[in-house]
């Protein structure tokens, strides 16, 4: 055995020495090594640990040959399927000159089955044969799976105010993962690039090793109940597991949120800015918005200061009952009071007193002044503030 060893030893550093010097092949390396008449050995490189892989992955399979049989030899690299022990080749009819060669063969593993693989190299020559399998495995992994199933076509998310209609769209997938531990993410983009952030994501699961059916409501909502901007999306799948990142599958349909009205606030509208109110122009257009689930009653008033409690407010519309569901009403008025008294000339602004079945009165105000003339460029002024009696210390400003 020491002779065979130290004439390969000798026919490997002659390889290297015409290579230009690489180290072909570890003698301590080689299990089972052939008996003085076998002139031909074999070690696998790389890989030399299990490791698990995205199917479509290449890998690199590096092994070293030596050859003392003094003529060509011929190698085959291959992978052997552990589940069933079937073997594809990987490169062929590979010439193994006398003294050696180290080689790499790059595995493309697209169209291969999922499943744990052994490296298998096998060499050939003068009669002579040797054959090393790696002690590490490669395992296949295969990604996550998933189809969608509804919607079918694009879609519009009904406003909930739209009678007899659904406030949801049905968004239906069937997935599987051979592995048992995929992640499925469904969201919604306004573009085809779900990883730049704009994403919206409605679901976060798992997928189990069985085909199963999963299902949400989309009701306008993300995953963490923030409404979704009006827009349209296209509705995607982001699947992943603990060896693949992730990969996108993306829906035939989009799905379309109207464009939400601003939230109604009880507030007045106009006059939004000062306006000028002669006693000998058109009634005045003042407009008012609210949001009630209730019936209320309105008063509209005209107070010349800023404290719209202190009772010097002139009513100019008296207990209006506004109907559940109104966002918007208004009232011309003609310069007097709710009891048809013409209101002195001054500068006011216009109070809204919103009064519900239970609970103080609500008060707004207009952000636009009034001023009331009689007659064109009649001089006006009003005391704004103190609208209250204030107590305050010697020597204060008021």
């Amino acid at each position: 055995m020491r002779g065979w060893l130290t004439g390969l030893a000798t026919g490997l550093a002659g390889a290297c020495l015409l290579a230009g010097g690489c180290p072909l092949l570890d003698l301590d390396q080689i299990e089972n090594q052939p008996a003085p008449s076998r002139k031909l050995a074999i070690v696998i490189v790389q890989p030399t640990a299990d490791r698990a892989v995205p199917l479509g992955s290449t890998l690199p399979i590096e092994w070293s040959a030596a050859n003392l049989t003094g003529q060509q030899a011929i190698a085959t690299v291959l992978v052997r399927a552990r589940a069933d022990l079937s073997e594809t080749i990987l490169d062929g009819g590979i010439v193994v000159d006398a003294g050696g060669t180290r080689r790499t063969v790059a595995w493309d593993t697209t169209g291969f089955s999922g499943g744990a693989y052994v490296v298998v190299v096998r060499i050939e020559g003068e009669g002579v044969r040797d054959e090393q399998v790696s002690a590490a495995a490669i395992t296949l992994n295969t990604p996550p799976s998933l189809e969608f199933l509804e919607p079918s076509e694009d879609m519009t998310l009904p406003e909930p105010q739209d009678a007899g209609d659904a406030d949801a769209v049905t968004i239906r997938w069937t997935a599987s993962d051979p592995d048992g531990d995929g992640q499925v993410q469904i969201g919604l983009d306004p573009d085809v690039q779900h990883d730049n952030g704009d994403e919206v994501i409605l679901f976060e699961g798992t997928i189990s090793t069985a085909a199963g059916f999963d299902s949400i409501d989309f009701d306008g909502t993300d995953k963490d109940g923030a409404d979704v901007d009006g827009g349209t999306y296209n509705l995607y799948a982001k699947l992943s597991d603990s060896v693949s990142e992730g990969r996108f599958v993306d829906a035939a349909a989009r799905i379309t949120i109207p464009e939400r009205p601003e939230d109604v606030e009880l507030s007045v509208t106009a006059p939004s800015e000062d306006t000028e109110f002669l006693a000998t122009a058109d009634p005045l257009h003042i407009t008012f918005t609210l949001s009630e689930d209730a019936d209320v009653l309105i008063d509209l008033k005209v107070d010349a200061d800023d404290d719209h409690r202190n009772g010097n407010e002139i009513t100019i519309l008296s207990q209006r009952l506004i109907a559940e569901g109104t966002t918007e009403d208004s009232f011309d008025w003609n310069g007097a009071d709710a009891d048809g008294t013409p209101v002195a000339d001054g500068i006011y602004r216009v109070v809204l007193v919103l009064t519900r079945e239970e609970g103080a009165p609500a008060v707004v105000e207009s952000e636009g002044l009034v001023f009331r003339r009689s007659l064109e460029d009649k001089p006006l002024i009003a005391l704004l503030a103190p609208g209250s009696n204030v107590e305050v210390e010697a020597g204060d400003f008021v």
